[in-house]
């Protein structure tokens, strides 16, 4: 074989080579065409989410008598003069200043459990509910001259929470 005819060859077979390539990326730039769908429209950004909003607590009416903010503490006592007497003294928070006459008033349910008895600790909203929302301190005390001999526990009961205390016999 002759070197020119060597030289042909090659450029016949490069021009081969290269058809197939253009034909090759004829082929694929067709084939995504037909097979993939236009790029979706760009999407507008999403909202940045915001954190709910705290609400306000309801405003109470003044002078309303309703459960203080949370119960902290509850102490059983039994009084050395009365030994079957027994004294309960429980602190907690109000939601505002200006709150007054904290009491324990009881709670009785139908079908409740005859161990357990209940308590709603209380206070009177001030005069000016809206005042002051900074919590406050308060406390109260009762006297309860018996209780039946199958009550084990006290349980008080605050708007946002509960406390329970056995009574040591």
């Amino acid at each position: 074989m002759t070197i020119a005819m060597a030289a042909r060859r090659t450029r016949l077979m490069t021009f081969v080579v290269l058809m197939l390539v253009v034909a090759a990326c004829n082929r694929n730039q067709s084939q995504q065409a037909t097979n993939t769908a236009p790029p979706p429209a760009p999407a507008e950004p999403a909202p940045v989410a915001q954190p709910p909003a705290v609400p306000e607590p309801p405003s109470i009416p003044p002078g309303t008598e309703t459960a203080v903010n949370s119960v902290d503490s509850v102490s059983l006592n039994r009084p050395a003069d009365a030994p079957e007497a027994i004294v309960i003294h429980v602190s907690g928070m109000t939601s505002s200043m200006g709150w007054t006459e904290p009491k324990l008033a009881q709670v009785t349910e139908e079908g409740s459990d005859p161990s357990v008895v209940v308590f709603r600790f209380v206070a009177t909203s001030p005069q000016n509910p809206d005042a002051g929302r900074v919590a406050q301190p308060i406390e109260t005390e009762l006297r309860v001259a018996s209780l039946p001999p199958e009550v084990k526990t006290i349980r008080i009961i605050s708007a946002s929470n509960e406390v329970t205390a056995p009574i040591a016999q």
